[in-house]
């Protein structure tokens, strides 16, 4: 039995940890992140399959133009993402932040050449060696996505002066539903002494 309450008691902080971490700032962060990248990762793909499958340009100048559109709506939403508003810092935001979308061009125009070359030794048909093309370079969009992710959290936005304080707002706003949560009765919480108007106190 007491091995058992043992087990019981140290659980639970660990469940009240999990479930704060849940109601917390970077989940919501980072579901708004995915959605972000989900979109620029669609605008980049249609871009490449429209212009690399029409013929309208290489493998690599289509990566390149994929890229270019990927990228702005990558960096809109990104902003939105981590709530920063106004003016960015240039050394601290745009420099880092365009520096890794770069990064990722260089490796995606060359996974794409690589992939143009080895196509026609796979595949037969135009058709599928577009679509590899295509996978090719939405491969290398995925391995890049927590990556980038990390570095955007922990060291693009995480200097809460480069913008808003809204993961602040979100941490003060999680806090507070989650006390709210506490209460399974729904009763408003006693106020404390100073809260108490003078007019009322004997």
């Amino acid at each position: 039995m007491a091995c058992s309450a043992c087990r019981t008691t140290g659980s639970a902080p660990a469940v009240i940890d999990l479930h704060r971490f849940l109601r917390g700032a970077l989940p919501r962060i980072f579901t708004r992140y995915t959605l972000g990248s989900v979109l620029a990762a669609v605008v980049s793909e249609v871009t490449l399959l429209v212009t690399y499958g029409q013929e309208l340009l290489g493998a690599q100048p289509a990566a390149v133009a994929g890229w270019v559109l990927g990228a702005v709506t990558n960096y809109v939403l990104a902003r939105w993402a981590w709530r920063r508003r106004g003016r960015p810092r240039v050394l601290r935001e745009l420099l880092p932040f365009w520096l890794t979308s770069v990064a990722g061009l260089l490796l995606s125009t060359w996974a794409t050449g690589v992939a143009h070359d080895v196509g026609p030794r796979l595949f037969a048909t135009d058709g599928a060696r577009v679509l590899f093309v295509g996978a090719v370079f939405l491969g290398v969009y995925g391995v890049l996505f927590m990556a980038k992710f990390c570095f955007f959290h922990y060291f693009v936005f995480a200097d809460p002066r480069a913008g808003s304080a809204g993961e602040a707002d979100e941490e003060g706003e999680a806090e507070a539903e989650a006390d709210g949560a506490e209460d399974p009765d729904g009763a408003v919480p006693r106020r404390s002494r100073s809260q108490v108007p003078s007019t009322t106190r004997k």
